[in-house]
């Protein structure tokens, strides 16, 4: 199984993220990441379809940022919920946090 599908992009690797953040996905999340980042020098990844779930997810999410940054490359999030937010937030890791909306996520313009 695979927990990250590549989404495209311009200028950046994509992916999005479709299983929990968790102790049962961590490996597969893990692995995941651990291939994106190797692909590219920027990774935004979209967390729209999962949640944090208990330590172990959110220390899979973290850890996947201390890994990019000792690859050199730079890994945001895009599409995280109330909870995953409070939880960066708490912990001082809003930078990780991507203000553009997630890819599937993106609304067409309202111009009349």
């Amino acid at each position: 199984m695979t927990a990250l599908t590549p989404v495209g992009g311009v200028g950046a690797t994509r992916v999005r993220v479709h299983v929990p953040f968790d102790l049962r996905h961590s490996a597969d999340l893990r692995q995941g990441f651990v291939t994106a980042i190797r692909e590219g020098s920027e990774l935004l990844v979209d967390i729209s379809d999962s949640t944090v779930v208990d330590q172990v997810g959110f220390a899979t999410l973290v850890g996947a940022h201390a890994r990019a940054a000792r690859a050199g490359r730079r890994l945001r999030f895009t599409g995280a919920d109330e909870r995953t937010t409070r939880l960066l937030r708490r912990a001082g890791l809003v930078r990780l946090l991507d203000d553009s909306p997630a890819p599937s996520r993106l609304r067409p313009s309202l111009a009349g």
